[in-house]
């Protein structure tokens, strides 16, 4: 009988407990501390996640791959492998750009739906005391309010307004953490197979990566569901855990953003550990369907040859030749 996806990556960690466990567990206190971090300036997220989060999930899935087979990592070469994460060669592993930008377009369209019922609660709720605010708010802001002024409306019928812009900024970041781990996870199942290929053409790595998501991309999605679907469901339910926190016990709307936030990246220490095997084994599974979607790529590529009209007979037979050689022993 066939073993399950699960089952094998189970058996990995088991063979590799101490190695996964302390990656795993660095790796999600990084996120928390770089999130509590980012909650002082919400734009510095913008810099924080290429250059510090991105490398360090790098490192880290580099690292759990050669201490499970009994590679020593130490400082130095994991600060190497965070670094190497801006070569060329890697670039793209977690469509970083892409993923941030669907990211902020759920919570942008999540914000409005936040901002449209919770208009029509504190409306039922507080009837023109709210709408009132809402306008003196606005025209306030138009008219070049001072600082102070703003504040003052905001506060004011004891920080009604401020109570309502919180909850419509602060509702959809669970979801948005959601979906950007998701996308970063799923595109990094390619990550093993550019380590795994010595000074590749990085375009032809890149054609490769993209023959085989676009042949294989349902497969991969629903074997990726099958180990990781806590990656979507933690941060839901983390937030949620969070917000009853500040309903129950704190209940002042200035800390919920960073409850839910916290509440959204601490279940990650816990799964981590168990995520980069499943990452492997995953890989290992479609491995030969990356090197297929390789073979497509050069044969692309030779089919560009073979229709240059610059290059004589000879010379495209020598060239394919030598292409061909190169690739083979690339792989």
């Amino acid at each position: 009988m066939k073993e399950s996806l699960a089952s094998t990556s189970f058996a990995r960690f088991k063979n590799n407990i101490a190695s996964y466990v302390s990656v795993g567990v660095l790796c999600g206190l990084f996120f928390v501390l770089l999130t509590a971090f980012c909650l002082i300036d919400e734009m510095m997220l913008v810099v924080a996640v290429p250059v510090l989060a991105l490398p360090f999930l790098f490192a880290s899935h580099i690292s759990c791959y050669l201490l499970s087979i009994g590679e020593p990592i130490r400082l130095r070469a994991f600060f190497h492998y965070f670094v190497s994460f801006f070569r060329p060669q890697f670039r793209g592993s977690f469509r970083g750009i892409t993923s941030f930008l669907k990211c902020l377009a759920v919570y942008g369209a999540l914000l409005l739906v936040f901002y449209f019922v919770l208009y029509l609660v504190y409306r039922q709720q507080y009837g023109n005391v709210f709408l009132e605010s809402v306008t003196n708010l606005v025209n306030q802001y138009m008219s070049g309010a001072s600082y102070e002024e703003l504040v003052a409306t905001l506060n004011a019928n004891d920080g009604m307004l401020l109570t309502f812009m919180m909850y419509v900024s602060s509702f959809p970041l669970p979801f948005a953490v959601a979906g950007f781990m998701y996308w970063i996870s799923f595109n990094s199942i390619s990550l093993y197979y550019r380590a795994n290929i010595n000074n590749g053409t990085p375009s032809l790595m890149r054609l490769a990566i993209a023959n085989a998501y676009a042949r294989y991309r349902r497969s991969l999605r629903k074997d990726w569901f099958k180990l990781n679907w806590l990656i979507i469901v933690l941060p839901l339910i983390g937030s949620a855990i969070g917000a009853l926190i500040y309903f129950l016990v704190v209940k002042n709307p200035i800390y919920l953003p960073t409850l839910l936030n916290a509440g959204a990246f601490i279940p990650y220490i816990f799964f981590l550990p168990f995520y980069f095997p499943n990452m492997e084994v995953l890989y290992t599974r479609y491995e030969n369907i990356f090197k297929e979607g390789n073979k497509m790529a050069i044969e692309a590529f030779l089919e560009r040859i073979q229709s240059s009209i610059e290059l004589s007979e000879e010379e495209k037979r020598n060239l394919e030749e030598s292409f061909r050689n190169n690739s083979d022993e690339k792989e």
